[in-house]
C-alpha cells in the first residue's frame, strides 16, 4: 500500500521540467587518461561551470525541496535542506529556472545532499518525456548527514537526444495508521547529448582533472561533477582536488556542499 502511494505521489506531484536542449556534442565511451601532469599545471586548471547555449547563469533561487506533510523534520535547526548537486538554470526569455544538467553517458550518477532527518529511506524515480517510468529505486538511509549517489543501472541507459525527469525524495513513515508516509522531494531534468569528434579527440589527450574542466566549460554538468566527486573520494586529503571541487560547486551556487562528506 505504501509503495503504491509513493508511486502515485511521484507521478502526480513532481513538477514537470520542460527544457529543450540542442547541443552539437558526441558520445564518448571510456576515454583514455594521460599521465598526470605537474601539480602546478593542474592547479591552473579552471573547473568553473559554463551553462549550455540558450540557458542562463546558475541561479539557486530555484530547486528547493517540497514536502507532503510534517513528519520529516530536520533534526538541526541550522542544517542545510535536501539538495541536488545540479545547477538551477534559466532558459532564454524565461523567468523561471529549473534543476537541469547535460550528460553524454548512458548511465550517469546523481548526487544529493541528505540532511539528518527522521527519514528511513530515499526514493529515486526517472521518467521519460512521455511520463513513462524508466527506473525506480529505494535507498536505506543511515541517518548521517552528507552526500549520497544514485547511479543508473546499465539495463536502462538514457537515449541520446532525449530528456528525462528525475525525482528524489526522503521518506518518513506515518506516525499513525491513518496517515500516509511523508516525502520531502526534489525534481529536475537530465538530457543526454552527443559530443562532436573534436571534443572527443581533445578529451583523449587530457588528465581526469582536465577532462572535468573541459566538460564544465562545455556545459556538460554530470561528467564534470562525477569525475571530481570520484577524485575527491579516492584522494580525500588532496588539498588541490578539494579546492577544485569547491570551485565547481561554487560556480553554480552550491558552495555549502563543498565541505560535506560523502556517505554510503
Amino acid at each position: 500500500m505504501q509503495r503504491q502511494y509513493l508511486s502515485q505521489l511521484f507521478s502526480q506531484q513532481f513538477i514537470s521540467v520542460l527544457v529543450t536542449v540542442s547541443v552539437g556534442l558526441a558520445i564518448i565511451p571510456s576515454l583514455p587518461v594521460k599521465a598526470e601532469k605537474s601539480s602546478s599545471q593542474q592547479t591552473r586548471v579552471s573547473v568553473a561551470f559554463q551553462p549550455p547555449a540558450g540557458q542562463g547563469m546558475p541561479n539557486r533561487t530555484a530547486g528547493g525541496a517540497s514536502r507532503t506533510g510534517n513528519n520529516c523534520p530536520i533534526l538541526s535547526a541550522n542544517q542545510t535542506q535536501l539538495t541536488a548537486l545540479v545547477p538551477a538554470l534559466q532558459k532564454s526569455n524565461d523567468i523561471s529556472s529549473n534543476l537541469t544538467g547535460l550528460t553524454i553517458e548512458g548511465t550517469p550518477t546523481f548526487y544529493f545532499f541528505v540532511p539528518a532527518m527522521a527519514a528511513q529511506e530515499g526514493a529515486f524515480s526517472l521518467k521519460d518525456e512521455n511520463d513513462k517510468d524508466i527506473y525506480q529505486t529505494r535507498l536505506p538511509l543511515s541517518g548521517k548527514t552528507g552526500i549520497i549517489s544514485v547511479k543508473l543501472p546499465s539495463d536502462v541507459p538514457l537515449k541520446v537526444g532525449q530528456s528525462y525527469r528525475w525525482s528524489f525524495g526522503l521518506v518518513c513513515q506515518a506516525q499513525s495508521p491513518q496517515q500516509q508516509p511523508e516525502v520531502v522531494f526534489l525534481t529536475g531534468e537530465i538530457s543526454r547529448v552527443q559530443a562532436d569528434s573534436a571534443l572527443s579527440n581533445q578529451l583523449q589527450q587530457l588528465t581526469l582533472l582536465e577532462q572535468a574542466a573541459v566538460y564544465a566549460q562545455n556545459g556538460i554538468w554530470f561528467e564534470s561533477l562525477g569525475i571530481l566527486a570520484n577524485l575527491r573520494q579516492n584522494q580525500p586529503n588532496d588539498s588541490m582536488l578539494a579546492s577544485k571541487w569547491e570551485e565547481l560547486l561554487k560556480s553554480v551556487g552550491l558552495e555549502e556542499m563543498a565541505q560535506q562528506p560523502f556517505i554510503d
